[in-house]
């Protein structure tokens, strides 16, 4: 015990002692091993001038008996949800309790009797085999804090500057409401244009706009909607506008995946940093490399002020091309409400929309007859007479209605018919592959340009910094802190603004301090993967940070955290913390992640809302279970590595028996194994050589026991792991393992079926084809998203039927079928995309496509209506370009033409 003061260790009781002999079913250990199967807090206390020990906090499993015994998964489920019933004193209903836990889901025996008012004073290891004894333990768990020693050294700097906290990022999570108010009031300028040497759609943009401008801003990225993408665009945007960034998180992966997109646009416009890596080259040693290369790179061959010219006039030019876009979208949406307003008016007088037009050719102002028409609507003086005269002059004399109604239908149907006139011409002569290939090239031009302007300013900056550069790099390999050096590099030194030499850079969040912390170092910090963060991790970044961008989502995976909730509980009150006030800022150390906490200062998220990874048939489970149908699916599904004449999603009915592996831990079903065997060999004889292959599962035992028996496979196309390990990757076809069946406990299979999280990450590594194993009948009861995943598989792509009449389908297939020969088809789908109508016959070659375009919605981005449906009728065309689809326009339906068929 008073070891364990000096080392500020724990002090934890255990009751019963656990002794394993073995793995589970596997050969014996040369020595057994024990852990308690419940532990307890316990303190020093003194009583009475004698020095005892008092239990506090919750009895719980031992976590790392559960995690070997049970596996990750059931265990932290055992962990969080165990509540002891027994009261102090009651030792037999104890007993009885922690006999059915060691017995029904730890399934191990009661070597001795447990009865904790007689406990046995030494640990029995002669007996053979596993199971409880009779003896309860005393042990000290000593702090592991080697990893986060720097975080902690940022703490207590931050709090000696918490007057600077205001000009920082961090300042938005103020918990004073009218500090956090002042932080988010803080703008700053617009940059004149934005630097995207990669696509960048309109929801993108605006994060780059908000993310360029306000203190903090925070975006959701679902699975496949150019999450990665956007922070390259964002990197290559505020290095242009001669500012800092640093792009961090928790997650190497993503911030490699960041770093790598950057380099291959431009080498060195991102410099990776921080620690040593278990294999490879380190992080340190990228960053020694990069250096070395900027010093001694060349001077640009242009100008910044040429490119950036040049990188106008591209972005000038797409905006005019936006501009006709939005033009045109509502052109043809009045021409469709101008079309129907024409198509009412006639059958109120008793005509059509043809004669009507030809009584009308001669009038050249339809107006001056629409305000003749209402004036005698409303004449008092021989008003019924004179609207009567008025109708027949008009050419109207088998009207027998009210004249009034008469006179006002017709007045409406003048205006409409002006409002015709004045749009259709425009609209009647719009080609849509030209307007296609015009934005095409403005974009592309957009994204050389921005390039070019990124390539210039990184090579000017570090040509005009060469010098700062080597003393960095000559002061990483001194002895003292290189911290001086570095401020100089980023232009940030004795607190001076300069040009930074070295703009961009990139690290994990454990690694923030390989800069120095000085409030709003950079101008601009991007958290990555935010859902995943802990809150305490991004509070150093966020103070070393101007401005910030949160990003992640809350629908993928979750931070992963080793404190229990009664550990909470005594650090919250430790503290002087409410519960209820963590709760409403979101700021909750076990519940909320980064992101949470950062959306709830934010009072909102902005959503990438375009996806481009998986076939349609998948996408559209994840986009309708997770994100309310807020994605539009834009995959091109052609030329990708496929089965062919297969579904998208494929579900292999296995009704197998789950078990615990030999080696003790999770579930695994060897039936699946199996058939998971036969699939991967069947995908990679069948699929294309450079197609991959995936395999991921719920079950860490399942992962490895999989991972075992397809050894021999090239890894490069087969992948193996848990949800966990897949977060980022993506793969051609997905097996997809449930494990859970037979022999199962309730608790494990409720546990799969409640992890939303794992269920959309596994669904959205997918990008062509998803097939899953595991027991129909089983699921099909259980509903949710294993439900969903077998009707779409028993669908088999078929889309489901539409509600209600929809006359303006009607209207075109009318139009359509009146073509001799043609065969119409309505309900299909073409490359994974519903289409409106498929024609065939009369002499095409294949069938066409129609995409019936109902014209843009009223508080819509014109623009981006029409460049999404001049990007589906794209996806709708033949792989090799011979058949395109039909951009169908809703105001061509009422064009009297088809009226006269």
């Amino acid at each position: 015990m008073e070891s364990a003061a000096e080392e500020d260790a724990e002090l934890w009781a255990g009751y019963p002692a656990v002794v394993l002999t073995g793995p589970r079913n596997g050969r014996p250990w040369r020595q057994p091993k024990f852990a308690p199967l419940l532990v307890r807090r316990v303190e020093i206390v003194q009583d009475e001038g004698e020095v005892r020990l008092k239990p506090y906090g919750p009895v719980q499993p031992h976590p790392q008996l559960a995690l070997d015994w049970l596996g990750e998964e059931e265990a932290n489920q055992l962990i969080d949800t165990f509540q002891p019933s027994w009261h102090r004193g009651q030792h037999d209903r104890m007993a009885v309790e922690v006999r059915n836990l060691l017995t029904q889901e730890f399934e191990l025996p009661c070597v001795q009797e447990l009865r904790p008012d007689q406990l046995a004073d030494r640990i029995d290891v002669r007996t053979p085999g596993h199971g409880a004894r009779n003896t309860a333990v005393l042990f000290a768990a000593r702090p592991q804090t080697g990893f986060t020693k720097g975080l902690l050294k940022d703490f207590a700097n931050i709090a000696e500057q918490a007057d600077q906290i205001g000009r920082t990022a961090l300042g938005a999570l103020a918990p004073d409401a009218s500090r956090r108010a002042r932080s988010h009031a803080h703008t700053t300028p617009e940059p004149a244009n934005l630097v995207t040497p990669l696509p960048c759609n309109e929801a993108q943009t605006a994060v780059l706009r908000s993310a360029m401008t306000r203190r903090l801003t925070v975006a959701t990225g679902p699975p496949g909607t150019g999450k990665s993408q956007l922070v390259a665009n964002l990197v290559a945007t505020a290095i242009a506008a001669g500012q800092t960034v640093l792009v961090a998180s928790t997650n190497n992966d993503a911030v490699d995946e960041v770093w790598r997109r950057c380099d291959k646009l431009v080498p060195g416009s991102v410099v990776r940093t921080g620690s040593a890596r278990k294999s490879g080259k380190s992080n340190a040693e990228h960053e020694a490399a990069a250096l070395h290369a900027l010093r001694t790179g060349p001077e640009p061959t242009t100008t910044v002020a040429t490119a950036s010219m040049a990188n106008a006039l591209a972005a000038d030019r797409l905006a005019e091309v936006r501009q006709g876009l939005a033009h045109l979208a509502e052109t043809e949406a009045r021409l469709r409400r101008a079309g129907e307003a024409r198509a009412h008016h006639a059958q109120q007088l008793t005509s059509t929309v043809t004669e009507l037009e030809d009584l009308l050719s001669g009038t050249p102002r339809p107006r001056e007859l629409e305000n003749k028409a209402r004036r005698l609507a409303h004449a008092r003086f021989l008003g019924s007479w004179r609207r009567s005269r008025f109708l027949r002059t008009t050419g109207l004399k088998g009207y027998a209605g009210d004249p009034a109604a008469g006179c006002l239908a017709l007045a409406g149907f003048a205006a409409a018919e002006a409002d015709w006139r004045d749009g259709h011409q425009q609209a009647a002569a719009v080609d849509d592959t030209a307007l296609t290939r015009t934005l095409h090239d403005a974009e592309s031009t957009v994204q050389d340009a921005s390039r070019t302007l990124l390539a210039t300013t990184v090579q000017a900056a570090a040509w005009a910094g060469r010098r700062r550069i080597l003393d960095l790099l000559t002061a990483r390999d001194g002895k003292r802190s290189d911290w001086p050096q570095m401020r100089r590099v980023l232009g940030r030194s004795n607190g001076s603004t300069d040009t930074p030499a070295v703009a961009g850079w990139a690290v994990t969040s454990l690694s923030a301090r390989r800069f120095p912390l000085s409030p709003a170092l950079f101008d601009l910090v991007v958290v990555d993967e935010a859902s995943q963060c802990a809150i305490p991790h991004v509070l150093p970044l966020l103070f070393r940070a101007q401005r910030a961008l949160v990003i992640g989502d809350p629908m993928q995976l979750t931070h992963i955290t080793r404190t229990s909730p009664h550990r909470e509980a005594l650090i919250r009150r430790g503290t002087g913390l409410r519960s209820d006030w963590l709760e409403k800022h979101h700021l909750a150390y076990r519940r909320h992640s980064a992101f949470h906490a950062a959306e709830q200062s934010a009072g909102g998220t902005l959503l990438l809302d375009e996806h481009f990874r998986c076939h349609p048939h998948i996408a559209g489970i994840s986009n309708e279970f997770f994100y309310d149908g807020g994605l539009t699916v834009l995959t091109d599904t052609r030329g990708r590595p496929a089965l062919p004449h297969r579904p998208a999603v494929i579900w292999t009915n296995v009704t197998g028996r789950a078990a615990r592996p030999p080696f003790g831990g999770s579930w695994v079903n060897e039936d699946e194994i199996r058939k998971v065997q036969d699939s991967v060999r069947y995908l990679l004889e069948q699929l294309p050589p450079e197609a991959t292959v995936g395999v991921v599962t719920p079950f860490t035992a399942q992962a490895e026991t999989l991972r075992k028996r397809l050894q021999p496979y090239d890894e490069e196309r087969l992948r193996i792991g848990t949800v966990h390990t897949f977060q980022g990757g993506e793969r051609d076809v997905m097996v997809f393992s449930l494990v859970a069946g037979e022999g199962m406990h309730p608790g494990a299979v409720e546990w799969i079926g409640g992890q939303l999280n794992l269920w959309n990450v596994a669904i959205t590594r997918a990008r062509g084809h998803l097939i899953v194993v595991g027991d129909k009948e089983l699921w099909r009861k259980r509903g949710g998203v294993g439900a969903a995943l077998l009707e779409a598989a028993e669908r088999n792509g078929v889309p489901l039927g539409g509600g209600g009449e929809d006359v303006l389908l009607k209207r075109l297939y009318r139009i359509l079928s009146r073509t001799e020969e043609a065969t119409v088809t309505l309900g299909e789908t073409v490359h994974g995309h519903p289409v409106d109508a498929l024609v065939g016959g009369a002499g095409a070659t294949a069938p066409r496509a129609v995409l019936l375009d109902r014209g843009v919605d009223a508080d819509a981005d014109a623009a981006r209506h029409l460049r999404l449906m001049l990007h589906r009728r794209n996806l709708l065309g033949s792989e090799d370009g011979e058949v395109e689809a039909v951009r169908w326009p809703a105001w061509r339906l009422y064009e009297t033409d088809e009226q006269r068929g």
